[in-house]
């Protein structure tokens, strides 16, 4: 089975962060499938598609804002000594912490994050900090 994509349109979009004056393009998510032409789902738009992009763009600010040392510092004190309020200021309003654990000589969060207009895309992911005292800064 093999699967044919074509592109109808790519749209120029503004990038969410104000410190940067960078546009990524959006490419529509139609989809037409070689044996499936006559299918009703041919034309349909899928939520995971654009979820994905939403995706793409608030993570990429995210990690763009772990550059900052003071940033970074306030994020490795907040894993350390468990403050998920903290942490949840950081990663922003799609994402919410799972659990704090430890791994090894680790302290880790687990990090949640829903995208889409129906939740279509869940992302979760870790971040593990060497252990250190929590008031360390």
């Amino acid at each position: 089975m093999s699967i044919k994509l074509k592109v109808k349109s790519v749209q120029k979009v503004a990038a969410k962060s104000k410190s940067r004056k960078s546009s990524s393009a959006r490419v529509s998510n139609e989809q037409v499938m070689g044996s499936r032409s006559g299918s009703h789902c041919c034309n349909q738009r899928d939520g995971a598609v654009e979820g994905i992009q939403e995706a793409g763009a608030d993570l990429s600010d995210l990690f763009c804002q772990l550059r900052s040392p003071a940033v970074a510092a306030k994020l490795v004190r907040a894993i350390r000594c468990r403050n998920r309020k903290v942490v949840e200021e950081l990663i922003g309003s799609n994402c919410n912490v799972v659990c704090f654990f430890h791994q090894g000589r680790m302290a880790c969060v687990r990090i949640s994050c829903v995208f889409g207009n129906c939740c279509d895309v869940r992302i979760t992911f870790d971040i593990c900090v060497s252990m250190g005292n929590c008031n360390n800064f």
